[in-house]
Formats: C-alpha cells, structure tokens, sequence
C-alpha cells in the first residue's frame, strides 16, 4: 500500500467515526508521551489479563520498564522559545498590516513557553514520579509472594540506564512499609547502572554504530513521509485561524500539546488548536517514525535487543534452576527490575513479536 492510499484510508476511517468526536480524549492519543495513567485502566473489553493456571506461582519477574513522564530536553524547550517568539513576529505582523486576529485564541497572543528560561531539562517530573511509585505498589500487589522476602540487591537487583529517578521512585513504591525510615517506613535500595557508552543491554541504541549511522541516514526519508499530514494541517490550521503557521510551527505546536498534556494537564490550549482527526493524524506521524526507526519498520531496530533478550532468558533459567534445587529462599534472585526508555522497550517488544500474528512473527525469526 502506498502512503497516499494509507493516508487515505486513514482519513476515510476517522470521518466514519467522527460522531465519537464528542468522547475524544487527547491524553489517549500522545504516542511514546502518554501517560502511565492514561492506559493502566483499560478502558474497553479487548484486553483480557492471562490467568496463572491453578497449581501454579510465580518465581521469578523481569521487568523493562520506561522511564515515567519527564520535563522537556534543554533542545526541546529552545524549540518552544523560538515557536514564542515567531508567533511574537507573526502577531506584530499581523498587527502592522491591520489583519484581524479574531480568529486566533486569545490565550496564544499572550503565551510564553512554561519552560523559559529554564537551564536544565529532562528531569523526571513529580507526575513521571507518582506513575512509577504507583506502578511499583502495583507489581507487589499483583505478585505479593515474589516480594515477601527481606530485601537483598542480588535478590532484587534494580538496574538502570539514564533512568535512575525512575527506578528510584519504583523501588519506593514496591519496597514501602517495609523499612523503618520515617512515618512511611521506607527503606534503602541499591540501583545500579552502566556507562551509556557500553551499556548493551539496556541502551543498545547508543552503542551499535551501525543503527546510528542507519538512523542518521533513515531520517529524511521518514520526515518526508510524513511531511503531507503536516503540510495539510497547516494549511488547514492558517485558514481556520487566519494565521499564516509555518509546518515548524505545526511540529512544535503538537509537541506544546503534548506538553502541556503530560505536565501540566492543560488541554484546552496547544491541543484544542487541532481537530481530533488532526490529532489522530499527528499521533499518526509519531507511530510511523517510531515503526520506522525503533520498530518492526527495519530489523536492525530490535535485533540490536538480543543482549537484553539473553539477559532476561538467562535470569528465568537461573531462577527456575534455583527453584528445582530447593536452594534456600534469600539465596536466588526473585525479580531483576530494568528502566530505561522508549528506545529500550520498543524494539525489545519487537524482538519478541508482541501484536504479531502468524506469518508476520515468522517473519522475525
């Protein structure tokens, strides 16, 4: 199928549904941005959780987990600085040529980036923060007998990429009320983490040259596959507010909204500016870029994860050995906890065929 007739179709289906415009929810459409809590609670019949056969319990979890929602890059927010000062110009143009401006919400002629002039970014923020520390009372919660032990860093061993504050958090969650620092009754843990330069585990991605320089050299075919959603929805977006946006402007505007979405729980501002069809379109050109460059879209992409892959294979069987031996419970690990990020888990879930069916996941073999 072409792009010209994938978007199309695509355009066919969301005109056919647009009568549920009217329950659309943007937090539900934000790509690798969504929130932890936009999708803990499935919210359709579709997903049916795997029930443990009677007889059977756990004794052994592994977990690759992302990062929870985090502040904007440094390069991020100088993107939103610089969307701040063109509409700046925009709107004083529009001023010296006596344009009506009507049309233009009234929140964007006065906006400023929330992130001005702030030095650092990419910290793990108080609601990235809450996702983890709930997920990890969640994971005890749902295997209370793998977790029963007294804590030891071999039984529980916490192991982290760029992605310590969010183990941190996780380890809070799914160690709390059994310490004794505090009311909370917290108590200390070890997270333990490589050099990004030879972290192949978990950070493949920065450690295989040749997926870099297949990046690197993929990406311009990739912005121009999406560049006619953007080109539409700027032309559509300067009509409907008789604004001249540049396709710039339309990129940064939906990485404000998802910004603003994720941080700061405002989406009636960047997000309310696109239509839920323009919405789903963007979301659209998100999920293409992560299949192209991050998932099934090329092989290299989740073959560079078989460390990892080996990684998690190698802890079962230890632990599944550690069990036929009888050894003593606090003698073998009981769960090996990883956080990283998107770029960690997406191709991870590749590498083992998950949403794949038939010949499709022969295909990956």
């Amino acid at each position: 199928m072409t792009l010209a007739a994938a978007v199309l179709l695509l355009l066919l289906t969301l005109v056919s549904n647009s009568r549920a415009d009217r329950d659309f929810d943007v937090r539900h459409h934000l790509s690798t941005v969504t929130r932890y809590s936009a999708v803990k609670d499935i919210v359709d019949n579709s997903f049916q959780p795997t029930d443990i056969p009677v007889g059977c319990t756990p004794i052994h979890l592994n977990l690759v987990a992302r990062h929870g929602t985090r502040s904007p890059t440094k390069k991020r927010m100088r993107e939103l600085e610089k969307l701040a000062s063109h509409i700046k110009e925009l709107l004083k143009d529009a001023k010296e040529k006596n344009l009506s401006l009507q049309k233009v919400p009234a929140w964007l002629l006065k906006w400023e980036s929330p992130w001005k002039g702030k030095l650092r970014g990419g910290e793990l923020d108080t609601k990235g923060e809450e996702e983890l520390y709930q997920l990890g009372i969640r994971v005890r919660e749902r295997f209370p007998d793998l977790f029963n032990e007294e804590y030891h860093p071999d039984v529980y061993p916490i192991k982290t990429t760029q992605a310590s504050a969010s183990a941190v958090a996780f380890g809070m969650g799914l160690f709390s009320c059994n310490g004794s620092l505090g009311l909370a009754r917290h108590r200390a843990f070890a997270v333990t983490s490589e050099s990004r330069a030879s972290d192949i585990t978990l950070r493949f991605f920065d450690c295989c040259q040749t997926y870099k320089d297949f990046r690197k050299s993929h990406e311009p075919a990739v912005d121009k596959l999406k560049e006619p959603i953007i080109a539409e929805i700027t032309s559509a977006l300067a009509k409907r507010y008789r604004f001249n946006f540049t396709r710039q402007d339309i990129s940064s505007l939906w990485f404000l909204c998802k910004q603003e979405t994720t941080l700061l729980d405002i989406t009636d501002q960047a997000c309310s500016l696109f239509s839920p069809t323009e919405v789903a379109l963007l979301e659209w050109t998100d999920d293409l870029e992560v299949f192209m460059l991050k998932g099934y879209g090329k092989s290299l992409n989740y073959q560079m994860g078989v460390p990892l892959l080996k990684d998690v294979i190698q802890s079962m069987d230890q632990a599944i050995k550690a069990k036929e031996d009888n050894q003593a419970p606090g003698s073998y690990e009981k769960a090996r906890l990883r956080f990283a990020h998107a770029e960690t888990v997406v191709p991870f879930s590749c590498l083992l065929g998950l949403f794949l069916e038939g010949s499709d996941f022969q295909r990956i073999q």
